[in-house]
């Protein structure tokens, strides 16, 4: 699955049922948040029934709205599904990472990982059971080849619009290599800690399980390259 498509779907679990500080233009925040609340349940639904084990109608029953509204947002029920492009990265979060970067550096800063580190600590901390939740799906894609030919054509897209933003507060190309396997790493992070975080005991938070997980990796990326 592309890790890009993950990650916008993890981030909107996160923001399913909170307000992002400023909604989309042209969106009151109450219309925003009944949109994410549509996106939600109809994950649940394909989590637990398969996506052609519900309709239209029993989604808008678990979100208490009418064909009508919901055809207001969506234009069909796998739109709903993968959710809107504006429901991802709440603003505010994308809006601090930008104004991270240090002043006067030129290229790569170094603070980058370290600031794209806290962005997703952020995301992961706004509503650990809805991310949790949506691992369900994650499977219900993988079953489904109706799921799986629309992940496969959102991911890339998702995952390039991502890209830019970080190449451009950066100031280099969105295909730098560094700037690439420095992002999928820190995503594969993410999913590699909401499977450890479902199967542990422990008391430790997703977040927490995420910065564990890259701890590790960290220990082995530190290694030297070459043998001396």
């Amino acid at each position: 699955m592309p890790v890009g498509a993950k990650l916008h779907l993890v981030n909107n679990s996160a923001t399913t049922g909170t307000v992002p500080a400023t909604a989309p233009a042209g969106l009151s925040a109450r219309m925003q948040k009944t949109r994410l609340s549509i996106t939600q349940h109809a994950r649940e639904l394909t989590a637990e029934h398969g996506f052609a084990g519900f309709t239209v109608d029993q989604l808008c029953a678990g979100v208490g709205i009418s064909r009508r509204t919901f055809f207001n947002y969506f234009a069909a029920k796998i739109d709903a599904v993968f959710g809107h492009d504006d429901d991802g990265i709440p603003a505010d979060a994308l809006d601090r990472f930008m104004a991270s970067r240090p002043a006067g550096i030129q290229g790569i800063s170094p603070t980058l990982q370290a600031d794209l580190v806290a962005l997703f600590v952020e995301l992961l901390n706004r509503d650990e059971q809805a991310i949790g939740s949506t691992q369900g799906f994650f499977a219900a894609v993988h079953r489904e080849p109706e799921l799986l030919e629309r992940m496969i054509k959102v991911g890339p897209e998702r995952q390039a619009e991502f890209m830019k933003l970080i190449a451009q507060r950066e100031g280099v190309e969105a295909s730098h290599p560094g700037l690439e396997l420095l992002v999928h790493s820190l995503q594969f992070a993410t999913f590699k800690a909401v499977d450890r975080y479902l199967a542990s005991d422990s008391e430790r938070s997703l977040a927490e399980e995420y910065l564990a997980v890259l701890t590790m990796g960290r220990e082995i990326y530190s290694q030297p390259l070459t043998r001396s």
